[in-house]
Parts: structure tokens; C-alpha cells; sequence
């Protein structure tokens, strides 16, 4: 399979977005749960049949030839079982790929891309003929790990069709069960986009995973030399000749008013699963189940978890953004997760 030519200053990100700007309809919402349902079926087929070594050196296309006479068991659209079945297999063969810069690794020898340059070992890893050489064959079976999925919130869409409306919102449309009934759903896109998307549904909304383009900043030749401490009151703190300032001071705040809430609550769920268990105990098991149904659950916990880690994540970036502004070339700061292999005291 040919790789895409890099381009020098432009590198590709992954961005998220949201499915659903409007309120998905009930048949849409059940529609896509349903798609994700039996495509999560087929990622645990291909894996509980091709996870092994029985996939080792066998290109996809090859794969696919085996697989597609029992594609009509999962009664999908041809294109979103494709799409999936090679998503799979890519995943797979990357796992494979890993597997062969471990041993590389060890045999003192650098992985390579290009197949001009690639050592002998590295082909005879790629291909199957490994199997003839007992030192291969103990690393191999040392350094790759047979592989099972359990996913099934996640749809890979290659064929759709991308439209704005006249509100600017972007809206995505592809082939689901019923033949000539396409799904149309509002997202928060940007812009329109043609590359492939994947579809993940997490705490109850669909996000779309998707590539774009970006430009690189050019490395920095010249500029100031300036250390840095990363602490808990403050994200960074510099040093002199950056003016001695102080970047992200609401860090340790924010931290210690989520830490103090999330102990507050912990006490109260405490006692009301107390209560629950006691009523289990007597023999009230609908009171039990109602306690467990309405006064202990997770929705409004990982939704302000979620808050919380998307506060922090861009104070921090907020924080680095800003400690990069000026003309530095270099940051030092020091690292506090070595190990020290000395017994002695210290």
C-alpha cells in the first residue's frame, strides 16, 4: 500500500468534533447505535480470527478475499463493512509493525520505511520466513502479543456526503439499513471535509475524529536560553532573565477546589450506599435498586470530569503557548522521574 508523500512545514492532526448540533431524532440515534453494534461484531471477529500470527506477512487485499463470502451474516451496508474491515486489519499489521522494531531493536538494527532500504532481517520479519529461523521465531514469540477487541461504540465512514447549510452548519450524510434512506445528521464542523471519519460515541454523544493539514512553526535559531520550574500553585515559574514570571497561577486553585468538592461528594455517596446496602441486607431490594438507580450513578460525574480534565488541559497549553510567545531558543527544567539506582541514603 502506498504511503502518502510528506511535504516538508506541513504535518496532520487529528481535530474532534460534535454529532448533533440539533437533537438527533429517536431513528437516527437508534440507527447509528444499531450500525455500531454489528461493526463491533466484525472488529471482534477479525481480531479473535486474525489477531494471531495467522495474519503475519498477509496483505489486506488478501485478507479481504477471505473474509467478504461471510460479509451477509452482519447484514451491514457494503461500504461501512469495508471501511471497518480494513480499519481492522491496518490496526492489526500496525501491532505486527511494532512487533518488528522490538526485535530490530534488539538485533542492534534501525527500522526502516523505505523497502531500498530496509536490512535483510527486517524482510525476513516482514514475510513469513522467520519461521525457519529458531532465534526469529523466540523474539517473535517474546515481543508480540495476540490481540481481542471489545469495541463497539466506533463507525468508520470513507463514502459520504458533506454539505453546508444556509445556518453555516455542516452536515454529513451516508447509506444506513433501510436501501435508498441515507443518515443525515448536523455536526459542528468547521468547514466541509472529504477525508475519512470516524464516528465514537462517548458519555451518551457522538464525536467525528478527523485529519487536517497544518502548517509547522520553523525552528528558532535565535533567542533566550531560560529555565523553568513546573509546580502546583503554578504551572511555570522562570527564571530571571525571562523576567522571573509566574504563568498559570490559577493550577493549584482549580486543583484544590475539585479535589476539595470531589471529597465532599464521596462522603455523601458514602452514606447513601450505606443506606442501600442495609435496605439489601433486609431484604428491600427495590429500595436498594432504586438508590443505586437514581442517587449513584456516573452521568453527572464523568460529565464534570470531563469538564475539569478540558479546563486543566487548556490552562496548560494556555501556559506553554504563553512561555513560548517570545523569541526563546531553548527551555531547561528539571526532570523529576529518574530513578536513582543507589542504595545508598540520600
Amino acid at each position: 500500500m502506498a504511503r502518502k508523500k510528506k511535504v516538508f512545514g506541513i504535518k496532520t492532526v487529528t481535530r474532534i468534533s460534535i454529532v448533533g448540533t440539533l437533537k438527533l431524532n429517536k431513528w437516527k440515534s437508534s440507527e447509528l447505535d444499531l450500525i455500531s453494534s454489528r461493526l463491533g461484531k466484525i472488529r471482534s471477529d477479525i481480531w479473535n480470527e486474525f489477531g494471531s500470527l495467522k495474519a503475519w506477512g498477509i496483505s489486506e487485499y488478501e485478507i479481504d478475499k477471505l473474509i467478504r463470502p461471510s460479509k451477509d451474516k452482519y447484514q451491514l451496508p457494503a461500504k461501512l463493512w469495508e471501511a471497518t474491515l480494513y480499519d481492522v486489519i491496518g490496526d492489526i499489521h500496525a501491532v505486527q509493525a511494532s512487533c518488528v522494531e522490538k526485535i530490530l531493536d534488539v538485533l542492534k538494527l534501525k527500522y526502516q520505511r523505505a523497502t531500498a532500504k530496509k536490512s535483510v532481517a527486517q524482510h525476513c520479519l516482514e514475510s513469513q520466513e522467520w519461521l525457519n529461523h529458531p532465534e526469529l521465531c523466540r523474539l517473535v514469540r517474546k515481543y508480540y502479543y495476540r490481540g481481542h477487541t471489545k469495541v463497539s461504540n466506533q463507525i468508520i465512514v470513507k463514502a459520504y456526503d458533506c454539505q453546508t447549510d444556509s445556518n453555516g452548519v455542516v452536515w454529513i450524510r451516508f447509506g444506513g439499513f433501510t436501501h435508498g434512506k441515507t443518515i443525515k445528521i448536523p455536526t459542528t464542523l468547521k468547514d466541509e471535509t472529504k477525508c475519512q471519519l470516524r464516528l465514537i460515541k462517548r458519555s451518551g454523544r457522538w464525536e467525528i475524529h478527523h485529519t487536517v493539514e497544518i502548517e509547522t512553526a520553523p525552528l528558532r535559531q535565535a533567542g533566550l536560553d531560560i529555565g523553568v520550574d513546573r509546580g502546583h500553585s503554578e504551572i511555570y515559574a522562570t527564571s530571571s532573565n525571562d523576567g522571573a514570571r509566574f504563568i498559570g497561577t490559577d493550577f493549584g486553585r482549580i486543583q484544590n477546589k475539585e479535589s476539595d468538592y470531589r471529597a465532599y461528594k464521596q462522603v455523601k455517596r458514602n452514606k447513601i450506599r450505606s443506606v442501600a446496602n442495609k435496605a439489601m441486607e433486609k431484604g428491600n431490594s427495590a429500595k436498594a435498586d432504586r438508590i443505586n438507580r437514581n442517587n449513584l450513578g456516573h452521568i453527572k460525574w464523568d460529565s464534570r470530569e470531563a469538564s475539569f480534565k478540558g479546563r486543566i488541559k487548556t490552562l496548560v497549553f494556555t501556559a506553554t503557548i504563553n512561555l513560548m510567545h517570545d523569541a526563546i531558543k531553548s527551555v531547561a527544567y528539571e526532570g523529576l522521574t529518574e530513578q536513582f539506582t543507589s542504595k545508598a541514603r540520600r
